[in-house]
Parts: C-alpha cells; sequence; structure tokens
C-alpha cells in the first residue's frame, strides 16, 4: 500500500512506545536496586500505566489477554505491573480461579486493584462494570483508574436522602402514617400545586416530595443501585439528566392533568431507568447480565406506575396526584441518552440520533408550553 491512515499511524505510534515503555521497565527491573525502587514515584507510574499496559501485553490486539500467557508475563516482568511477591502470588490466584477466560481491560483493572489493595478502586469498577457496555470500558475504566472520588458521585445520594427525610417529616406532620397513598402534603410551598402554577420553581423541588412508602422505596432503590454507578461513570451528565426527567414530568403533567398535584421523585428515576434501559437495549450484547436487568427493570418500573395510575383514579382521596410525571421522565431518559451519553467513539448512527433527539426534545418543550399557555390565551 502506497499510504496508510491516519488511525493506523496512531495506532502504531501506540504500541511502539508501549513497547518501549515495557522494554525500558523490564530493563529497569533488572538493573535497579531496592533503594532505587522503593524511592520511585510507583504511584504515579501505576496511575498512567495499566492501560499501557495491558496495550503492550496484547500483542494480538483484540482487548483480550489470555489466563496462561497473563501468568507467564507477570512472573516473567513482575516489576512492570508494580507487583511484590505476595501480590503476584494474589494475581496468580485470581487468574487461576478465571478457569482459563480472558481478561479484557476492565478486568484487568479490577484485578490490579485487588491485588494492590485499593479497595475504592475495586468498588468503582465493580460499580462501573454494571452499568458501562464492554465496547466502551476501555475509556471509561482508564478514567476510572485516575479517580480519586473528586468530585465525590453524591448527588442523588443526597437527592435520596433529602426525600426520605422530607416523607419521615409530613409523615409525622399530618399524623397519617406510613401507607401507600400518602401523606399528600398539598400545602407545601415544593409540591407542583394547580392554584400555585406561577411559582416555576416547584416544577423541580417537587421531585424531592414523594407519596406513599412504595414511592420512596422505588426511588432510592433506583437512584442508589443505577444512578450512582451512573453518576459514578458519566459525572455532571446524570445531573443534568435527572434535572430534565423532572422539567419533563412537571411539563407534561401540567400539560395534560393541570387540575391535580404532582410530586414524587418518580419523573428523575423514571429519568434513569429509561437511560438504562435504552443502553441495554442499543448494547444488548455488550452489557453485564442484559437478559436479567431487561425484565427485571421493566416489572419494576411498572409496578410504580401502575400504583401512580391507582393513586390517580382510585385510591379514595380528593387530593389527586398525577402520573404523568413517570410518562415525561421516561421521554427525558430516552431522548437525553443519545444526546449526553455519546461515547468515546461516537458512531455515525449517535451522532444522527444525537441531533434527532435534540431537535424532539425541543419540540417536546414547545408543545408542553404551547398547551400549558393556551387555557389562559382563550380566556
Amino acid at each position: 500500500m502506497l499510504f496508510q491512515s491516519s488511525s493506523q499511524f496512531e495506532d502504531q505510534n501506540h504500541l511502539k512506545d508501549d513497547q518501549q515503555y515495557i522494554h525500558i521497565i523490564r530493563i529497569g527491573s533488572f538493573k535497579m536496586d531496592d533503594k532505587w525502587r522503593e524511592a520511585a514515584p510507583v504511584n504515579d507510574i501505576e496511575a498512567s500505566s495499566w492501560i499501557r499496559i495491558f496495550r503492550a501485553f496484547d500483542t494480538d490486539h483484540d482487548g483480550l489477554i489470555q489466563c496462561e500467557e497473563m501468568q507467564k508475563t507477570i512472573r516473567d516482568s513482575t516489576y512492570s505491573f508494580g507487583f511484590d511477591h505476595y501480590e503476584l502470588q494474589k494475581m496468580s490466584l485470581y487468574l487461576e480461579m478465571r478457569e482459563g477466560k480472558p481478561v479484557d481491560f476492565a478486568d484487568f483493572c479490577y484485578l490490579m486493584s485487588k491485588c494492590k489493595g485499593y479497595r475504592l478502586r475495586e468498588y468503582l469498577f465493580k460499580a462501573a462494570l454494571t452499568v458501562t457496555p464492554r465496547n466502551q470500558r476501555i475509556h471509561v475504566f482508564s478514567e476510572l483508574q485516575r479517580y480519586k472520588c473528586v468530585p465525590p458521585p453524591l448527588f442523588l445520594i443526597f437527592v435520596s436522602i433529602v426525600q426520605l427525610a422530607f416523607y419521615l417529616y409530613y409523615v409525622v406532620d399530618s399524623s397519617e402514617g406510613v401507607w401507600l397513598s400518602g401523606p399528600i402534603p398539598t400545602l407545601s410551598p415544593l409540591i407542583v400545586s394547580p392554584f400555585h402554577l406561577s411559582e416555576l420553581w416547584r416544577m423541580f423541588t417537587y421531585c424531592i416530595i414523594n407519596v406513599g412508602i412504595f414511592h420512596v422505596i422505588f426511588n432510592i432503590i433506583i437512584q442508589l443501585a443505577i444512578g450512582v454507578p451512573l453518576e459514578l461513570v458519566h459525572t455532571w451528565r446524570i445531573y443534568v439528566l435527572y434535572l430534565m426527567g423532572v422539567l419533563f414530568g412537571s411539563l407534561l403533567s401540567l400539560a395534560l392533568d393541570p387540575t391535580v398535584f404532582l410530586c414524587g421523585g418518580a419523573s428523575g428515576s423514571f429519568a434513569i431507568i429509561a437511560s438504562h434501559l435504552t443502553t441495554i437495549v442499543t448494547n444488548f450484547r455488550e452489557m453485564e447480565s442484559a437478559t436479567v436487568r431487561l425484565p427485571l427493570l421493566i416489572v419494576f418500573g411498572a409496578l410504580d406506575y401502575a400504583l401512580a395510575v391507582y393513586q390517580r383514579f382510585f385510591a379514595p382521596r380528593i387530593d389527586k396526584v398525577s402520573m404523568y410525571g413517570h410518562i415525561g421522565g421516561l421521554v427525558a431518559g430516552i431522548l437525553f441518552t443519545f444526546i449526553l451519553f455519546r461515547g468515546s467513539k461516537p458512531s455515525r448512527f449517535y451522532t444522527v440520533s444525537f441531533w434527532v433527539c435534540l431537535v424532539l426534545s425541543g419540540f417536546y418543550i414547545a408543545i408542553c408550553i404551547a398547551l400549558i399557555a393556551a387555557p389562559n390565551m382563550l380566556h
């Protein structure tokens, strides 16, 4: 061939750098004395080298290292991995337990963190495995390997604590006790009320008030079990996703069901569920336990929505709560998955999806605002 693509040149340069990098460490491992090793910035080397070490030993560049090959490699080049004798024995044991299953980069990071005793990183990698497709893990895990929990993934943990605190407060304040359909704090300055439509902050604050113990438990489970790992991987994008779910839920409720109250964090939780389901469907073969997660999330979400429908139409109460917040959150979750989570190497499909979903989001907001404003304009 007379020419090569820029990506081929980059791959060759990466390979040369990685081989040179490993070669230097190997030579150094024989020539450096113990004092130099103790003084060397091993943590700095580790913080930048896991992906390079993996690429250098992934000789066929298929993203996998065979267990037998890796066991031989760590025995021959122990210092390349930053291992002492005890850590070497642990890695050998873990590789034997895999029973010949190849090691990809996600597995490599997880095993390295276990052997090095990095408990925090180990938990981070384990959480990220549950929400990250295999074809996106090299970028995600390379970033997590350097992650120092700054900023920490506390947004959805904080939201969950606030939701539980407000629920318990209104349980005590109303004297209704803990049950499925109440209490409904209709006088709260945080709830979306048909009598206070000019107070726009309520379109966001309603998400911290929940009606019924099942809704509280549902929202907290979704926010902690799925939301926190997603926040860990996607950071600020999850804040946007959650808040857009809350906004879309309030807009749809005011547009289609303006005569009742709206409260509950289900709009944000359904945005998280919809986003995760969208990721599973579009990357079904690349997700961990996709065949279990998909039906489980659908059934769990359907139960919460069925209870919302019951509370809206059949519960023996005068003060009704809208069920459209769930649908608005679902729509936001699907659209903003393609807007926010395009991956490290966005394909043509994700580029087209980004613009389509961005336009659809604009239409959604415009139509909802038009429906909300229409009665006032007619009068």
